[in-house]
C-alpha cells in the first residue's frame, strides 16, 4: 500500500509505504512528527488530530486543473525608453 498525504504544518508531500498503529511519520521539510493511532494522525507539535482523509493528497486531475490556471501568459511588457 502506497499512500500520499500532505504535511499539515507545511504542505509537503509525504509518501507512506505502510500504515500501522503507533507508526511514526516525520516530514522531511519541516521535521514535524506525527503518530498514527486509532485511525488518525496525532501531530506531536500541537496535539492536533487529523484523519487520513484530511491529509490525503488531492487527485492528480485537480492539481493539473490548478496548474493550468497559472500557465496562462501573465507577463508584463517592458516599456522601451
Amino acid at each position: 500500500m502506497i499512500k500520499l498525504i500532505r504535511c499539515p504544518s507545511c504542505g509537503e508531500e509525504i509518501v507512506l509505504n505502510d500504515l500501522y498503529k503507533g507508526m511514526e511519520v516525520q516530514c522531511k521539510l519541516c521535521n514535524c512528527i506525527m503518530i498514527y493511532q486509532d485511525g488518525k494522525f496525532l501531530l506531536l507539535d500541537t496535539n492536533e488530530e487529523f484523519s487520513i482523509e484530511e491529509l490525503a493528497q488531492e487527485e492528480k486531475g485537480e492539481e493539473e486543473e490548478l496548474d493550468e490556471e497559472f500557465d496562462e501568459d501573465y507577463y508584463f511588457e517592458e516599456d522601451e525608453y
